[in-house]
C-alpha cells in the first residue's frame, strides 16, 4: 500500500498495487479533469510529481510521491438562466422549493419561492462525477454494476449546495421546502438514484429502471437537511432523458402558445438529443456525438474555462483568438472548435472533405506559454460529431415530413455557438436561418416551472406518452446520412 501526498490541498491518501494516480486523486475526493476516463487519449489530467509534470492516469502510483494538481476542473462557464428564469427576490421567504439540473458537465441548483415565484438564491458548479469521464459512456462503463461511488459523489454534491444557499438565506427558522425538483439524463438520473447502468450500456439499450413519481429526500441523499418530496423527470428511453422532458415542459409553456406549432429542441451537447414537436406529433433521438464539442478528444482541447478560445479569425495569414474571460489562451472550447473550423474552411486550409489544404500536419492557433495547435485529426473528430447531429436533425425532419417552423438551441454549448460558424460548416442546416432562437438552461427551467406549480406528479406524462424514438443506429438511411453530413459544403 502507497502513501500519497496532495500537499496544496493537505491531504494525504492510500493507494493500491497497480493504482494510477488518477485512482489515488479520485480515492482523496478531489477534482481534476478526466475527460477519457483514463485512457491516456485527452491529456488533460495533469499533475506535478516530484517536480516532474505527467499525465495522472498513467503514473503508477508510488509510495511517497507528492502530487500536484495542474488541470483542477474549475471555472466553469455555466448557463443558469432559462426562458422562466425570475428575478432574485430580496423579500422575506414564505414556501421554498429547489431546482436541480443535472448535467453530464455542470449541476445548477435553485431557490425559489413559490409564493412571489421568484429565484431566493442559486449554485453552480462543475459536475464532480468528470473525474470518472466527461461523456455518459465514460460514467455507464464505471457504473456497469455498482453506481455507488458515483452516486455518492452526486448526492454530496447537491445536498452541500442545498446546505449552503440554507446557509446564505439567514438565520434560523427556515420555511419547510416543500419540494425538490430534479432534472437530468437518463444516466445522470440513474447515478443519482444509485441504480446499476448495465441496461443503459448494453443491447437493446431499455433502462431496467423506472421514475417514480415522487421520492423521500433522505432516501436519495442520506441526509435531513430537506424534509420534503423529490420529484424527478422521467426519461423518454435510455439516450433520451429527463432533462429534454424538462426542457419541453419549459418550452410547452413559455414559447409554444398554439397546439399546432411545429418545433425542434436540439441539446447539442455530448449525447446530442434532440426533439421535435408537429402539433401532437413527437419524435425524439439521441447522436453519439462524443466529446469533440465539448472540447474533448480534440489535441489541445478543453472545457469552457477561462484561458479557452471560443472563437479564431484569420487574415493576412495569422490566427488571432478570443478566449473565454479575456485570459491567456490555454486550449479549445466547443465552440472555439466550430468557429475555428468555419475560420479554416473559408481560408481554404481545410478541402470539403476535412482534408488539410496545406502540407503542415499541424496550425499553430496560438502561442502563449506552449503552442496551442490543431490537428488534421482534431479535423476528423470535429467531423464525426457534426455529422452524427446534423444526420440526426435530418432523418428527424425526413420522418416528419416537414421543416421545423422554430429550432430552439438549449444548454450552454449552445447559447455559446456563433450561428455563423455553424451554418458554414454544415452543422446547422441553413435552410433553417431566421428561425432559431437560444433557449437557454431548458432543462433547469422546466424544474423552475414545476417548483411554482401546485402539489401533484410533474407535468410530463403526456409528453412520455406521445414521444416516439427513433433509434439513428438501425435507421435505415443513417449510415449514408452520417457519411454526407461529415462533409463540408462547397460556397
Amino acid at each position: 500500500m502507497a502513501k500519497i501526498y496532495f500537499p496544496t490541498e493537505g491531504i494525504e491518501t492510500t493507494a493500491q498495487e497497480g493504482d494510477t494516480l488518477l485512482d489515488a486523486v479520485r480515492a482523496a475526493g478531489l477534482k481534476v479533469d478526466a475527460t477519457c476516463s483514463g485512457q491516456g487519449t485527452c491529456g488533460m489530467c495533469k499533475v506535478r510529481v516530484n517536480g516532474k509534470e505527467r499525465l495522472a492516469c498513467e503514473t503508477p502510483a508510488e509510495d511517497g510521491m507528492r502530487v500536484e494538481l495542474l488541470s483542477a476542473d474549475e471555472g466553469h462557464v455555466i448557463l443558469t438562466d432559462s426562458v422562466s428564469s425570475p428575478v432574485i427576490a430580496s423579500e422575506a421567504k414564505q414556501s421554498l422549493s429547489f431546482a436541480v439540473d443535472i448535467g453530464t458537465t455542470t449541476v445548477v441548483i435553485k431557490a425559489i419561492d413559490k409564493t412571489t415565484k421568484k429565484e431566493r438564491a442559486l449554485r453552480a458548479f462543475t459536475n464532480p462525477q468528470r473525474v470518472y469521464g466527461a461523456d455518459v459512456i465514460s460514467r455507464i462503463n464505471n457504473a456497469m454494476d455498482d453506481a455507488s461511488e458515483l452516486s455518492q459523489i452526486i448526492t454530496e454534491a447537491i445536498d452541500s449546495g442545498i446546505k449552503s444557499i440554507m446557509r446564505d438565506l439567514g438565520p434560523l427558522p427556515h420555511p419547510a421546502a416543500e419540494k425538490l425538483v430534479i432534472a437530468g439524463n437518463t444516466t445522470m438520473t440513474y447515478l443519482l438514484l444509485n441504480h446499476r447502468c448495465r441496461s443503459l450500456g448494453l443491447v437493446p439499450f431499455i433502462p431496467e429502471y423506472r421514475i417514480d413519481q415522487a421520492y423521500e429526500y433522505k432516501k436519495i441523499f442520506k441526509t435531513n437537511t430537506l424534509n420534503c418530496p423529490v420529484l424527478i423527470y422521467p426519461y423518454i428511453s435510455a439516450f433520451v432523458g429527463g432533462d429534454i422532458v424538462s426542457g419541453l415542459v419549459n418550452i410547452e409553456r413559455h414559447l409554444e402558445s398554439e397546439k399546432a406549432s411545429s418545433y425542434m429542441l436540439i441539446d447539442m451537447g455530448t449525447n446530442g438529443e434532440i426533439a421535435y414537436k408537429n402539433g401532437e406529433r413527437l419524435l425524439t433521438t439521441s447522436t453519439a456525438a462524443g466529446p469533440a464539442l465539448e472540447g474533448g478528444n480534440i489535441t489541445c482541447g478543453m472545457s469552457g474555462l477561462p484561458g479557452a478560445i471560443y472563437k479564431a479569425e484569420y487574415k493576412d495569414k495569422k490566427f488571432s483568438v478570443h478566449t473565454i474571460a479575456n485570459k491567456p489562451a490555454k486550449g479549445i472550447c466547443g465552440s472555439g472548435v466550430i468557429s475555428l473550423m468555419a475560420c479554416l474552411l473559408d481560408a481554404g486550409l481545410v478541402e470539403n472533405t476535412g482534408a488539410f489544404a496545406i502540407d503542415d500536419k499541424e496550425l499553430v492557433i496560438a502561442n502563449t506559454d506552449q503552442n496551442i495547435i490543431f490537428t488534421q485529426k482534431d479535423v476528423r473528430e470535429f467531423q464525426l460529431a457534426k455529422g452524427a447531429i446534423r444526420a440526426g436533425i435530418d432523418i428527424l425532419i425526413q420522418e416528419m415530413g416537414r421543416t421545423p417552423d422554430k429550432l430552439y438551441l438549449a444548454g450552454g454549448f449552445g447559447q455559446n455557438i456563433d450561428l455563423e460558424s455553424a451554418f458554414r460548416t454544415g452543422l446547422i442546416p441553413e435552410h433553417m436561418r431566421g428561425s432559431i432562437t437560444l433557449a437557454g438552461n431548458t432543462s433547469l427551467g422546466g424544474c423552475v416551472d414545476a417548483c411554482t406549480e401546485g402539489e401533484g406528479p410533474l407535468p410530463s406524462l403526456k409528453i412520455i406518452a406521445k414521444a416516439q424514438e427513433i433509434n439513428l443506429g438501425s435507421h435505415k438511411d443513417f449510415s449514408n446520412k452520417f457519411m454526407e453530413t461529415m462533409m463540408f459544403e462547397s460556397i
